[in-house]
Parts: structure tokens; C-alpha cells; sequence
């Protein structure tokens, strides 16, 4: 989904909807960037790519396979303890979906950046002490044990 001219009104309104996370630098103040906008957070800078979806809601997987070529856009960026890579999707109602783009997967947030789902970690099972499969994480909405 890559294809086609920059999505500019999602992009506007995307800037619009980041600026009540922090300071928003837009990607005309650096040429030729392949990033949408920066949000400037307390401790935390935020590189966003803004895409049109043609989906009402996408898993992080189907998000992963759809937009390839915009999460190794996003990769490119070094990912450290204060830098964060997310794909911001408007979906045909209008809304919104936010994904976090980490080094081995995509996770869903919220507009504020925090997570939707979160790793649950209990009694060590058969992946290990972390209670979760190398291959599977269980989650659970809300984070409750």
C-alpha cells in the first residue's frame, strides 16, 4: 500500500492529533525525509509515518505484511531508550490505528503512545522463565493478570 502520491490531508490531521503528545516538527522543515513528522515527547523523540488504510481495523501482523516497505522505512531508524518508531493508519471511517514498530515486531498503541495490549508474565512455562513461548507471547487487553 505504498503506492500512490503522500497521503497530505492524514498527514495534516495525524499532525494535528500529535501535537497533543508534544512538539511536532514537520518533515518540510527536513527534505527529502521519508518520515511523515517527529513528535518531541518528555524523554521520548517519536519518528511517524502517516499511511491511508483501506482496512476499519488491521492486526499488527496484517500491518506488518501490508505495509512492508513502511516498517523497514521506519527500521532504518535506531531504536534506543529515548527514540520510538510508529505507522499511524486512517482507516476509511476516519479513525485512527497506531502501531509501535520495534526491531522484531509491531505492537498496537494508543493515540498517547501506550500500549493496547501488554506481555503477560507469570510462572515460568515452556519457554522459559518469562512464562512465554520464544515464538508466542501471550497477551492479555488492559495488561491484567
Amino acid at each position: 500500500m505504498t503506492r500512490g502520491p503522500l497521503p497530505v490531508k492524514a498527514i495534516r490531521k495525524a499532525m494535528e492529533n500529535a501535537a497533543a503528545r508534544g512538539n511536532v516538527m514537520d518533515r518540510d522543515l527536513f527534505q527529502r525525509s521519508r518520515i511523515g513528522f517527529i513528535i518531541f515527547c518528555a524523554m521520548l523523540t517519536v519518528f511517524v509515518r502517516v499511511r491511508r488504510s483501506r482496512c476499519h481495523l488491521m492486526s499488527p501482523e496484517d500491518c506488518a505484511a501490508e505495509y512492508r516497505i513502511d516498517v523497514l522505512i521506519l527500521r532504518r531508524i535506531p531504536l534506543t531508550g529515548v527514540v520510538a518508531r510508529e505507522l499511524w493508519l486512517l482507516t476509511p471511517w476516519g479513525t485512527w490505528q497506531y502501531f509501535r514498530v520495534l526491531n522484531d515486531r509491531l505492537i498496537e498503541v494508543r493515540a498517547d503512545g501506550s500500549p493496547v495490549l501488554q506481555e503477560v508474565t507469570g510462572a515460568p512455562g515452556p519457554g522459559g522463565p518469562s512464562g512465554t513461548s520464544p515464538a508466542v507471547s501471550v497477551v492479555r487487553p488492559g495488561g491484567g493478570s
